[in-house]
């Protein structure tokens, strides 16, 4: 098993000559549009965080690259984006059709602009000195497997756009159970449900932006 990539660069580095600059070029336009956004490493995967979070991520499957911008920018411009393959965060493009840098940009901004909604939205609602919004539970810490699952599903964004008290309870209550197959079934929930968009913990749910 090949040791897990630490940094972008090196990422790209195992991938053949298309692909990597097809990300390349869609590293570029990343950072044009988001300058001040930090490159590490995500489930296993190239990303951007701003703010201590994560904006968008990116990376290379068997028979396609893909983008990961989060539900809302693929929502917002899903009309330019009608000849690509796009899923609940996710857009997949072929290594020789890169997505156009214009639009890329386009969906960084969105999602740049999404977060600084919440932000201010937060800001309103919370009274200062308030610290009812951090979790009072244990924190569980994503293990490998969970991870690597959200990668193969393309649903990193998806994950990381569920509130910090949703994240820990999936989480825990994967890790909690003692045999691998509850664990499994389990993750398979999970996943179902962000892929879903509409659900948590098999009940209905909303996700809010800028509300």
């Amino acid at each position: 098993m090949a040791a897990k990539p630490k940094n972008i660069d090196e990422y790209l580095a195992r991938l053949n000559n298309d692909k990597r600059a097809a990300l390349e070029k869609l590293r570029r336009a990343i950072k044009s549009a988001a300058p001040k956004a930090e490159e590490y490493i995500s489930y296993q995967v190239p990303a951007f965080r701003l703010g201590g979070r994560m904006l968008v991520a990116f990376g290379a499957a068997t028979n396609h690259c893909a983008f990961y911008p989060g539900a809302s920018p693929v929502e917002a411009h899903k009309d330019e984006l009608k000849a690509y393959d796009t899923s609940k965060g996710t857009i997949r493009f072929q290594a020789n059709s890169p997505l156009p840098a214009t639009l890329v940009r386009k969906l960084v901004k969105t999602r740049i602009a999404e977060y600084a909604a919440q932000q201010l939205h937060a800001c309103q609602k919370k009274p200062r000195g308030d610290t009812t919004s951090r979790l009072k539970r244990p924190v569980y810490p994503v293990p490998d497997f969970v991870r690597d699952a959200l990668n193969s599903k393309g649903l990193v964004a998806a994950y990381d756009d569920r509130p910090p008290y949703q994240r820990n309870d999936y989480i825990g209550w994967i890790t909690r159970a003692k045999l691998p197959a509850t664990q499994q079934k389990r993750l398979g929930q999970m996943i179902d449900e962000l892929a879903r968009g509409d659900v948590y913990m098999n009940m209905a749910y909303r996700h809010k932006v800028g509300k």
